[in-house]
């Protein structure tokens, strides 16, 4: 069955490029990424300053405890994130190649399987954290310092892990059951109810990183509330059924999400070594400014990632008509892209650390005079982030899904945790900021030598 529905996920692709309006195909090239780019920027934008919003109005708040709290939290929504995907990728994919084929039934049955897992798996998540939260924080790297901020912001948090699990899942079969804008909207406004409740919890009602906690709690438990109202539509086609073999369903889903999971929750290691390998060598100020320096780089990766997004559709519709010229410019555009968006990032960086350390937290003197080093150091990062994530991108979009899965494990993981745990135990603690770096530079190696068989 597995083989089986592998093919027809081909055939899903295939038809879907037919489907496909001209205007990608035979249009204006230059106008046609723009368009894309645009979108795909915009959509990141949105989704990736939620997350900068917490450390933002925490660390203004508490100083830089709270940012290092949250760097330990980190972890835990990679683990949520990463789960979400497996099963909503996977599970939406199968559904929507079974109703193509015409398999009401069975398409069903992945949407419950889908639900059940979804529901089980947050319950558990709920339990263990309600138990053994002081000692997964400090696993992750929290001292005496640093666990109270990370407690008093969890404790709301975790309230909230089955809306965050089931509206990920929930939003991907809303997204392949033809209602997209129902599932961005439903992110928009937890978003958006987000940031106004971290400001008013955290100062308005003096909670500090608490109402940060308080605040995502209520945001994700409203977009949740949103996407549950697509039951209530006339449009909807998925229907909860009672599913049979759901342990072949199961092994199916997992198959088919299992590489966005790998990719997402391989994140969530490297943050738990960088927090590791700091606290082993240093102190909570420098988990502080790494706290700083995750948001910016979840920023700035996620722009690169609505880059490679816009160029996905246009690169496979071309490829898939043999249009291999207008490929070739696609691909022109992007890097050019990738370059100049990595030498803003990089100069904004270089040029800016102090207002960036500060905007994230009430720095104090240590932080102000450690921490633009680091930042100056750090940024080298992003002038090679965007050629790696737009060679993956290009290559899944040519369907050489191994390239760009090995591209994605070696800078998000491999060379990664190699480096954090190398570079500090020979050249001591200050080399281990020269990881991430070194870890896209040698990934980019691999990546120029993928795009040359191409």
């Amino acid at each position: 069955m597995p083989s089986e529905l592998g093919k027809s996920c081909r055939c899903f692709l295939f038809r879907h490029k037919q489907e496909i309006t001209v205007d990608i195909i035979a249009g204006n090239i230059r106008k046609i990424y723009f368009h894309y780019l645009f979108a795909g920027l915009g959509s990141s934008i949105i989704t990736s300053i939620y997350s900068t919003v917490d450390m933002v109005v925490s660390g203004q708040y508490e100083g830089p405890a709270a940012s290092a709290a949250l760097s330990v939290i980190s972890p835990m929504w990679s683990l949520f994130m990463s789960i979400g995907l497996l099963i909503g990728i996977g599970g939406a994919i199968s559904m929507s190649v079974l109703r193509r084929a015409g398999d009401e039934t069975q398409s069903n049955e992945f949407f419950t399987v889908s639900l059940i897992s979804a529901i089980i798996i947050s319950s558990v998540l709920t339990g263990f954290f309600l138990i053994f939260q002081r000692r997964f924080f400090v696993f992750c790297g929290a001292d005496t310092e640093v666990l109270p901020y990370a407690l008093a912001y969890s404790k709301w948090v975790i309230v909230a892990i089955p809306s965050f699990v089931i509206g990920i899942i929930l939003n991907s079969f809303i997204r392949n059951d033809g209602a997209p804008f129902l599932a961005m909207l439903s992110v928009i406004c937890g978003g958006v109810l987000n940031i106004f409740g971290d400001i008013f919890f955290v100062f308005t009602c003096d909670m500090g990183i608490e109402g940060a906690g308080l605040a995502t709690m209520l945001g994700q438990l409203t977009a949740l509330l949103i996407s549950c109202g697509y039951f209530w539509s006339k449009k909807r086609k998925f229907r909860i059924v009672k599913p049979q073999k759901i342990i072949n369903k199961i092994r199916q889903i997992v198959s088919i999400g299992f590489s966005p999971f790998i990719v997402d929750i391989s994140y969530g290691f490297v943050i738990f070594s960088f927090n590791n390998q700091i606290m082993r060598y240093s102190n909570s100020t420098y988990l502080a400014i790494f706290g700083t320096l995750t948001n910016i780089t979840i920023l700035f990766q996620s722009l690169f990632y609505g880059l490679g997004q816009a160029i996905q559709p246009i690169v496979s519709s071309n490829f898939g008509v043999r249009n291999f010229d207008r490929v070739r410019s696609v691909l022109k555009f992007a890097l050019i892209t990738a370059v100049a968006m990595g030498i803003i990032f990089f100069s904004l960086a270089v040029c800016f650390p102090d207002a960036i350390l500060r905007m994230y937290m009430d720095a104090t003197v240590e932080i102000l005079t450690l921490g633009p080093v680091i930042v100056r150091v750090f940024s080298f990062d992003y002038l090679l982030m965007g050629i790696n994530i737009v060679t993956s991108y290009y290559l899944q979009a040519l369907k050489q899904s191994a390239s760009a899965l090995a591209i994605s494990l070696l800078r998000g993981f491999v060379i990664c945790l190699i480096l954090v745990i190398l570079l500090p135990a020979i050249a001591g603690f200050n080399a281990i900021w020269l990881t991430m770096p070194l870890t896209e530079l040698l990934t980019l190696f691999v990546a120029l030598k993928l795009l040359r068989e191409k």
